[in-house]
């Protein structure tokens, strides 16, 4: 193993570290607030439906910025801002005594975590490794899961031998002490070539389509598709399933253990569909697990009756449900090439989150009328199916096919 192969798998280790404590802790342990927050303040699910919806949509607002940013500066300076915003945001929430107060903490968690999680790590694993990056980007971004799973037990016991407030205070430390420094002393977007260039220099090097050349490809839109129905569905469904499982009858203990198995199921499943797209591409691998999602929201309804079908549901919506995390920067740089990696990818992050602002607000208000989750719970099975079928739709333009592909894989994203 060369030095530079070194460097880039300790980056990959850091990254692992800094998005099992950002994420887990800041993202994946919102359904475990849920009932906590519901009980205290009285709100209806839609209303709390929508302090989810500032955190994804402050999220996907700040991601095409910070993509801007990330082609122009170093990463480690950008995630390093955003994973004090983090700490600020839990820090506001762990404050809050209104609505506002609390979705203002969410909004500025939010900000946080798109400047600091997924687009940033998808841009430096991406510049780092080649023939392997969608098992690197399913390793590294595994810590999202894995930190969801082992934090969302930790939320789960603070708040039920203490409070809420207590929760979120407790989740901003490991942020500050382990992630700011680990990142700012770490982190390096690309590997340094022999002639010193910056960060922007580098960027024009890089094979690849500018954006307004990507916004006249069918990829491109097929992407932004996809992403959308994708967030709306995954998180349409992930915040509300705890209030979901307790309806059906089931404790709170057998919630909150359910969504720690699903979250650390999902962290395997980033991996197992990164090899699987790096051998059959990022298409037809991401169409693979979207439509495996979607035949797993169906069988997370026949829970309600059938205690087996909570079981399989856990390990194929667990190991399926977070594969775009991994999929969709390999189908991107796959389609559209790494020269404008980070624009693009913020766009694509937009479009998800804004569709994951809507999805747990529908879902939510849809269960308000109805009394049940059954609708909205079909709903997102069937949007599912649609990014599925968005994602297959998703081909490289004949003409930068050849220029665009990683070595080796050109067969597998060339126009049809």
């Amino acid at each position: 193993m060369t030095a530079r192969d070194r460097q880039a798998w300790v980056i990959a280790s850091s990254l692992f570290v800094s998005l099992f404590l950002l994420w887990g802790s800041g993202y994946n342990t919102f359904p475990i607030f849920f009932p906590a927050l519901l009980k205290y303040f009285g709100w209806s699910k839609a209303q709390m439906a929508l302090i989810s919806s500032g955190l994804s949509l402050s999220l996907g607002i700040s991601a095409p910025f910070a993509g801007w940013v990330l082609d122009r500066i170093e990463a480690r300076w950008v995630m390093g801002v955003g994973a004090a915003l983090v700490v600020a945001g839990l820090v506001m929430a762990s404050r809050a005594d209104t609505f506002g107060q609390l979705l203002a903490g969410n909004v500025t968690l939010g900000v946080g975590l798109g400047a600091s999680t997924v687009l940033p790590s998808a841009l430096v694993i991406s510049n780092w490794f080649g023939e392997r990056r969608g098992m690197v980007l399913g390793l590294a971004t595994a810590g999202m899961e894995f930190g969801g799973m082992c934090m969302t037990a930790v939320c789960g016991y603070i708040i039920a031998s203490r409070d809420w407030r207590a929760a979120y205070l407790a989740l901003s430390g490991p942020v500050l002490i382990v992630v700011m420094p680990l990142l700012l002393i770490v982190v390096r977007t690309r590997p340094q070539g022999e002639v010193q260039r910056t960060v922007a220099e580098a960027t024009l090097a890089l094979p690849g389509l500018e954006v307004s050349e990507a916004f006249r490809t069918r990829a491109f839109w097929m992407l932004i598709a996809q992403a959308f129905c994708y967030g709306f569905a995954v998180i349409g469904t992930f915040f509300h399933v705890v209030e979901f499982l307790i309806g059906a009858n089931y404790s709170r203990a057998v919630a909150v253990t359910v969504v720690s198995v699903v979250l650390g199921l999902a962290a395997a499943g980033k991996i197992v569909f990164g090899v699987i797209g790096d051998r059959i591409g990022g298409r037809r691998a991401l169409a693979l697990g979207l439509l495996t999602a979607a035949g797993g929201t169906l069988l997370l309804l026949d829970s309600r009756q059938h205690g087996v079908a909570l079981v399989i549901w856990a390990l194929v919506g667990g190991l399926a449900g977070a594969s775009p995390v991994a999929l969709v920067p390999l189908l991107q740089t796959e389609t559209l090439g790494l020269r404008r990696f980070g624009t693009i990818h913020g766009l694509v992050n937009l479009s998800a989150t804004i569709g994951a602002s809507i999805g747990p607000v529908v879902v939510g208000k849809m269960a308000d009328l109805q009394q049940t989750y059954v609708g909205g719970y079909l709903m997102c099975a069937g949007v599912f199916a649609l990014a599925s079928a968005a994602s297959y739709a998703c081909v490289a333009p004949a003409s930068a096919a050849e220029s665009i592909a990683p070595a080796g894989k050109v067969a597998a994203v060339r126009a049809e």
